[in-house]
């Protein structure tokens, strides 16, 4: 079967109802914080979960027997991990900030030891605390925690929106053509 772009150009309306979605979801995030983390966190543990699955089925099509009996143990850490952070939103919520801050506070102090490389950068080494600091703000703060991720989350999935509605236009004015 072979595809074209001219027969690619009539799923248009995908890339738009797509954005539409992502649209809706950023502003439902900014609209309804509390029940967006909530729902956040909740699928923090299912993405967990179905990384367990993955386990479980790798272990069973591995050929090594430590390989195995590896994944076997991670697929089942996995899955109680994941089934727990779903039973329990708010030690999923937890966990999330945590994480998110923790990256923020890395990236931070790998910012500030890369300016090392470049002859003290300040603007890296100004750049690199205030990262680091965010990131400290985001695990010590929950309030401020959450409402990062929810902001950030949301602005992506704007920003993701209106481009996918973009790329559905242009393709249906270019199939047009």
């Amino acid at each position: 079967m072979e595809f074209t772009v001219v027969r690619g150009m009539r799923h248009w309306w995908v890339f738009v109802l797509r954005g539409l979605l992502f649209i809706t979801a950023g502003i439902y995030m900014l609209l309804s914080p509390a029940s967006s983390y909530a729902a956040l966190g909740f699928f923090f543990g299912l993405i967990i979960f179905v990384a367990g699955v993955g386990e479980l089925l790798h272990a069973t099509g591995g050929h090594h027997p430590l390989k195995r009996r590896r994944h076997l143990l991670l697929g089942i850490i996995d899955l109680i991990l994941g089934l727990v952070l779903m039973a329990y939103l708010v030690a999923s919520m937890d966990i999330l900030r945590v994480i998110v801050g923790l990256w923020f506070l890395f990236r931070g102090i790998s910012l500030v030891s890369f300016s090392w490389f470049l002859g003290r950068s300040l603007f890296l080494i100004i750049g690199g605390i205030l990262t680091a600091i965010f990131g400290l703000l985001i695990i010590f703060n929950g309030v401020f925690g959450s409402l990062t991720i929810i902001i950030f989350m949301s602005i992506a999935l704007l920003v993701s929106g209106l481009f996918n509605v973009l790329q559905g236009w242009l393709m249906k004015i270019a199939g047009m053509a």
